[in-house]
C-alpha cells in the first residue's frame, strides 16, 4: 500500500492515484494481465476480511474506482483491461468490494454507485460469449469469476440467468479440461496445479457442491502427485516454472498421494505402484520407489515423458521429450516457460509456425531444439495447421526391473517418429528413436539432450560425461551417429543451451547432441548411465523399419541386452537381460577406453 506493487523481475509500479493502468505494465502480457486482474489487491482484501479495519477497504475501493473511471465501457481490444482472464480474476475482488462497501458508512453513495455500475458492466462482459474460451483455462477463470460475482450480488434482480450460465460453464469446463485419468489437457503441470487450486477454492467457498465434485478433485490431485520430482519441484513440461510445492497450503481435503508428496512423506500415503501411464493424456512417469519418509525422499529416481498434443494451448514443440532426476540431482531438464512477451500475429512467420509470442527467449523455450527430443532439419515440430493427436503413448510396462514406455507420433504429416525409453532407476536410461519419411526424402535428424545448469558436461571421445558428487554420468551412442560438440549459453547463430526456471530468466545449461544427416529414415540409440568408467558398446542392431531392435553394452562388470520392436505394432514387447562379464577385456571395451581420451578431428 505504501511502496507500490512489485511482481517478480518487473519494475515496481507506483499505486498513487491516478494510476496509468494501460502503460505501467505494458511491457509484458502476463505482467499487464496480472496488473489489470488486481492481483495486488488480494493481500489487502484478506487483511480487511481478517481484521475488519476500514482503511484497507477504503484504499482498495479507491483503487477500483480509479480503474472504473478510466474504463467506463467494455472494449475487448483495448490493452489488457478487458482480457478474458483479467475480467474473471478481477470479478471476484470486485464482488467483495461491492459487498463490503454496502455494509459500511466509510464509502459515500456516489462512490458506491460507480462501484456497483462497474460490477454490472463486468457481469455483462462475463456473460458475453466473446470472452468465454471453453478450450482453455481462461474459460474456467471467466466462469469462476462470474459465479463468485453473482453470489455477491445475489440480492439484485436478474441474477438467476447469470448464476445458471456460470454453473453450466463450470461443469462443461471441468469435464472437458481434464482427461478421465485426472490430467489437465494444457500440457503443463503448473497449469494443472493452478486450475486445480481454483477448482478447490470454488468447492471450499461453497460455490460448488463438495459431495458432487469430491471424486473428481481426488482424481486430479492424485494425478498431480505424479508430476512432482523427488526434490519437490514440478516437472517443467510446457509452460511450467521451477516451482517448489513443498508444504503447499490447500483449501480442500487432500488425496493421500498428493499429501504424501506435499509433505515429503511425512503424511499421507504413496500410490501402490512405482510407474504410471496416463494413456489418454499422453504421459509416462516412472520411479524406483516411493520413500518411507522425509529422511530419504530426495534420493529417489524419477523419469517422466510427454507424448501429449491436445491443442495449441501452452503446447511446446516438445513431442516425446522427457525429464530425469536421479542420484539426488536433476539430470535431463525441460526448457521452462520464460513468460509471454511480444504477441505475434497469425500471418507472421512465427505465427504460421505456431508461436504465439515473438520474444527470442520465448521462441527458444518453445522450440524443438530446446527439448530432449529429435529435431528435424533444424525446425520445430508443427503445432498450427495440423490435427492434435491427443496421446502418443502406446506402450508402458516393466521387465526384469526395467521400466519402459513406447510412443509414436507423426511430424509434417509424412515423418513417423517412434521412441522407446528403457529405464533402470539409479543405473541407466536408454533412449531409442526411429524416424521414417514416407516420401523417402533425406533429412537431418538431431537427437538433443539438455542437462541441469548445475552439471558441467564435457565431450569424451564419441560420448559425453558429467561429474556428480559420488559418480559420473556417461552419455554414449549404441548405434552409429555423429556427436556434436556440447553447447552452453549460445546466442549466435541461434539460441541453444539455456533453461528458464523463472519468468523472464534464462540460465545457461549444457546440451549435447547426436546427428544423422542425409537419410530418409534412421534409428538412434543413446545410453545415459552412471559409473566411474564409460559403458562399452556391444553389437547393437536395428532393422530399417524399427521392428527388430537389439541394443547391447557392458558396464560395471555386467553385460546388458535390451530388445524390442516398434511401439505402434500390436506385437510390441520389450525384454531386458543382463549377465556377468567375463574376466577378459573385449576389443570393444578396449576401443571404448581409447575413445575416453580427448576428442580429435
Amino acid at each position: 500500500m505504501d511502496l507500490g506493487w512489485k511482481n517478480g523481475i518487473f519494475p515496481r509500479i507506483d499505486l498513487t492515484l491516478p494510476i496509468n493502468w494501460d502503460e505501467s505494465a505494458s511491457g509484458n502480457r502476463s505482467w499487464s494481465s496480472t496488473f489489470h486482474s488486481w492481483g495486488f489487491l488480494g493481500p489487502v482484501l484478506a487483511n480487511h476480511s481478517h481484521t475488519g479495519e476500514a482503511h484497507y477497504l477504503v484504499w482498495a475501493v479507491n483503487i477500483a474506482l480509479d480503474w472504473a473511471r478510466q474504463h467506463p465501457v467494455v472494449e475487448p481490444d483495448r490493452s489488457m483491461a478487458w482480457y478474458d482472464m483479467a475480467i474473471g480474476l478481477r470479478a471476484y475482488k470486485l464482488g467483495y468490494l461491492v459487498d463490503a462497501a454496502a455494509r459500511t458508512d466509510q464509502i459515500d453513495h456516489t462512490s458506491f454507485a460507480l462501484l456497483l455500475s462497474c460490477a454490472k458492466l463486468h457481469l455483462e462482459a462475463l456473460a458475453d460469449a466473446r470472452f468465454f474460451a471453453p478450450h482453455s483455462n481462461h474459460g474456467f477463470y471467466v466462469a469462476a469469476g462470474q459465479m463468485a460475482l453473482v453470489r455477491r450480488l445475489r440480492g439484485l434482480p436478474g441474477m438467476g440467468p447469470h448464476r445458471e450460465q456460470a454453473r453450466a460453464r463450470v461443469h462443461q469446463l471441468i469435464q472437458s479440461q481434464f482427461t478421465s485419468t485426472g490430467v489437465h489437457r494444457e500440457h503443463s503441470p503448473d497449469y494443472h496445479k493452478m486450475v486445480l487450486n481454483t477448482f478447490e477454492g470454488l468447492v471450499a467457498s461453497g460455490l460448488l457442491d463438495r459431495a458432487e465434485f469430491a471424486p473428481l478433485i481426488d482424481r486430479i490431485q492424485e494425478a498431480l502427485a505424479w508430476f512432482v520430482l523427488p526434490n519437490s519441484r514440478l516437472a517443467m513440461f510446457g509452460d511450467t516454472i521451477h516451482r517448489d510445492v513443498l508444504q503447499e497450503h490447500r483449501t480442500c481435503a487432500l488425496n493421500p498421494a498428493l499429501e504424501f508428496v506435499l509433505t515429503q512423506g511425512a503424511h499421507g500415503k504413496p500410490p501402490g505402484d512405482r510407474w504410471r501411464s496416463f494413456d489418454d493424456a499422453g504421459y509416462f512417469v516412472a520411479r524406483d520407489r516411493w520413500p518411507t519418509g522425509p529422511q530419504d525422499y530426495g534420493d529417489c529416481s524419477y523419469l517422466a515423458q510427454t507424448a501429449s498434443f491436445h491443442s495449441r494451448v501452452h503446447k511446446h514443440a516438445d513431442d516425446l521429450s522427457m525429464v530425469w532426476y536421479d542420484r539426488g540431482h536433476e539430470l535431463l531438464v525441460d526448457s521452462g516457460k520464460f513468460g509471454y512477451p511480444n504477441r505475434t500475429t497469425p500471418d507472421s512467420e512465427l505465427g504460421r509456425a505456431g508461436f504465439y509470442y515473438a520474444h527470442p527467449s520465448r521462441v527458444y523455450v518453445e522450440s524443438t531444439r530446446a527439448h530432449n527430443t529429435v529435431e528435424i532439419d533444424g525446425r520445430s515440430y508443427q503445432r498450427r495447421g495440423v490435427k492434435p493427436y491427443g496421446s502418443g503413448l502406446l506402450q508402458a510396462g516393466e521387465h526384469q526391473g526395467v521400466l519402459y514406455s513406447g510412443t509414436h507420433v507423426r511430424h509434417n504429416k509424412t515423418i513417423r517418429h517412434a521412441r522407446v525409453l528403457a529405464f533402470r532407476p539409479g543405473e541407466w536410461l536408454l533412449v531409442y528413436a526411429w524416424l521414417w519419411d514416407n516420401l523417402e526424402q533425406p533429412h537431418t535428424y538431431t537427437q538433443r539432450f539438455h542437462f541441469a545448469p548445475e552439471l558441467d558436461l564435457c565431450a569424451v571421445g564419441a560420448g559425453f560425461e558429467a561429474a556428480l558428487p559420488d559418480t559420473r554420468l556417461h552419455v554414449a551412442p549404441l548405434l552409429p551417429a555423429t556427436p556434436l560438440d556440447p553447447v552452453r549459453g549460445q546466442n549466435e547463430p541461434d539460441l541453444l543451451g539455456w533453461i528458464s526456471r523463472q519468468d523472464g530468466e534464462l540460465r545457461p545449461c549444457w546440451t549435447s547432441a547426436y546427428q544423422i544427416n542425409g537419410e530418409a529414415s534412421c534409428s538412434m540409440a543413446t545410453l545415459l548411465g552412471f559409473g566411474e568408467r564409460a559403458p562399452a558398446p556391444g553389437r547393437s542392431t536395428a532393422s530399417a523399419r524399427g521392428d527388430e531392435v537389439h541394443l547391447r553394452w557392458s558396464q560395471g562388470g555386467e553385460h546388458w541386452e535390451v530388445s524390442f520392436g516398434r511401439p505402434d505394432r500390436e506385437d510390441f514387447h520389450l525384454t531386458a537381460g543382463r549377465s556377468a562379464a567375463s574376466g577378459r577385456t573385449s576389443t570393444l571395451e578396449k576401443l571404448a577406453g581409447w575413445l575416453r581420451g580427448p576428442r580429435s578431428s
